[in-house]
């Protein structure tokens, strides 16, 4: 070992142990850049890989479905903490977390699919059946915790679809494991699964699992999550047509692949043109994204195609290129040369990518979950690729970078394993004491971090909305006033609260109060 080597491993040592501190010690919230996890985690990174730069070790010979088995457990051991302690700590939200598991509850009760977040027929937001499978889990244990471990799992578990991809294709178990924790160690993945909850992630194992039995020739299982994935959300029908288009055009099965495509293309046109506006009485809302291309579908649809220019102008600003850069880099570019297996992401892209919504081509959000399977695939079909061409060290090398640059853009993970943002404080626990006093049975409006606590009910509304409706009130005095609400005022005389909102004044009187977290009964 060089005196560099050695000098490096101290360096290591001692940054590891700067690391376990700020874990421990941070506040939760600072803005130090020394004190943040993600950043003390990043010169940790750099130092093991200027180490492995300089003097390189042997990797140790596991056994690869070993390593994938470990690594499909510690994710799902490692999210489920985190998103349940998130929920703990407050820092859920009502949407989606909230709507999700008030949706589960209407369902298990076979109250069918209310929600009042706000309030109507769920189907008439987002056609998501998939929310059926929760229900027997709802029987036993109502709550977010259901949700959120059960999506954690699910996500977890799509790294034996891609395992079983690559296995197939590479023909080698090695290689096949390792995109297997790349996989895991996506940061978009971990961005959607942090996010609170979304049915729409659940199309993420399912997909790769379609992709799976396409590959190996399992048409009735095929069959079958292509289902359950339109079954996740009604835009789930554009990732399906990008799987037919795949089906077609790099494996050359054409007649399946277009009764795939056609057949998505054809449900998505029904759910939103009468399906979906039956439920809601009035047109398909979600469209406005894409309002300077057209009102409808079909408008959409006919715009892009007669002005291909102006649509590929919208396409190049930078926050879509940088979007596709975090996109494709945890994956070492290797899509950029999967040919045809690209080819099933473009509609879920063109979706993110047309969209006016930044939220849309965020590559954490949860619109991510269509266009992230069809990544892999085609990164697998890259790295085949690049095998092919140039062999030795070459596709390792990229594999490495792929590793390296997942671990830089998933280092907000650390943020979320540091005590502070885990162990509750004073204010969590004080929380805990006003919601143990809200009845079962009652009707709540509250401000949007309680909500998730409170789904469990026909009606919980986002403070201050149906406050002449609700019998409880929950709001945090440390909030107010309330920014975002320049117009609702609160005046406390005694145990008498007068809030004045949509020029009404409603009285209300204190019914718990524990540090910051005020609980109003009607009076």
């Amino acid at each position: 070992m060089t005196a560099t080597a050695r000098l490096l491993d101290l360096a290591a040592v001692a940054v590891g142990v700067w690391l376990a501190g700020a874990l421990l010690l941070w506040s939760g919230w600072s803005a130090s850049f020394w004190a943040r996890p993600e950043h003390v985690f990043l010169f940790l990174l750099g130092f093991v890989a200027l180490r492995l730069l300089v003097a390189p070790v042997p990797v140790p010979a596991l056994a690869p479905r070993r390593v994938v088995a470990v690594g499909v457990a510690l994710y799902a051991l490692i999210f489920s903490f985190v998103t349940v302690t998130r929920h703990f700590m407050f820092r859920t939200h009502a949407l989606d977390l909230g709507y999700y598991v008030q949706l589960a509850w209407s369902l298990a009760r076979g109250h069918g699919p209310c929600v009042s977040l706000p309030e109507m027929h769920a189907w008439g937001d987002h056609l998501s059946p998939i929310m059926y499978l929760f229900v027997p889990a709802f029987w036993l244990l109502p709550g977010a915790t259901v949700l959120l471990v059960g999506q954690s799992v699910a996500l977890a578990l799509g790294a034996l679809p891609v395992f079983g991809i690559a296995r197939h294709r590479l023909r080698d178990e090695r290689p096949a494991a390792a995109f297997a924790l790349l996989y895991l160690l996506n940061p978009s993945l971990h961005g959607i699964n942090v996010r609170d909850f979304h049915a729409a992630a659940l199309s993420i194992p399912l997909l790769l699992a379609a992709i799976y039995f396409a590959e190996i020739g399992r048409s009735w299982l095929f069959m079958g999550a292509v289902i359950l994935t339109l079954m996740c959300r009604e835009d789930a029908a554009l990732p399906v047509i990008g799987l037919g288009v795949w089906l077609a055009l790099a494996r050359r099965r054409w007649l399946a692949g277009a009764a795939t495509s056609l057949g998505a293309l054809a449900l998505l046109a029904v759910e939103i043109r009468w399906v979906i506006p039956h439920f809601r009485n009035e047109p398909y809302v979600h469209l406005w994204r894409y309002a300077r291309f057209g009102h409808s579908l079909g408008e959409i649809a006919l715009t892009i195609l007669a002005h291909p220019l102006r649509t590929l102008g919208d396409l190049f600003t930078g926050g879509r290129l940088v979007y596709l850069a975090a996109m494709l880099a945890p994956l070492g570019f290797l899509p950029g040369i999967g040919g045809w297996d690209l080819v099933g992401a473009l509609p879920a892209l063109a979706q993110n990518l047309l969209s006016s919504d930044p939220v849309l081509f965020n590559h954490r959000a949860q619109y991510q979950a269509f266009v992230l399977p069809f990544l892999v695939l085609a990164a697998i079909a890259g790295y085949w690729r690049l095998a092919v061409r140039r062999p030795g060290h070459w596709p390792v090398a990229i594999l490495g970078v792929a590793f390296v640059l997942s671990l830089v853009l998933s280092s907000p993970l650390l943020n979320d394993l540091a005590v502070a943002r885990w162990w509750p404080g004073s204010e969590q626990r004080t929380a805990y004491r006003v919601l143990a006093q809200v009845p079962a049975t009652v009707s709540v409006s509250a401000q949007d971090r309680y909500v998730a606590h409170l789904s469990l009910r026909t009606l919980v509304t986002v403070f201050p909305v149906e406050l002449d409706r609700v019998d409880y009130v929950l709001v945090n005095l440390d909030t107010y006033p309330w920014r975002n609400l320049p117009d609702v005022k609160l005046e406390r005389v005694g145990d008498t609260v007068t809030i004045v909102a949509n020029r009404q004044a409603l009285r209300f009187a204190v019914a718990a109060q524990a540090g910051p977290h005020l609980l109003l009964r009607r009076g």
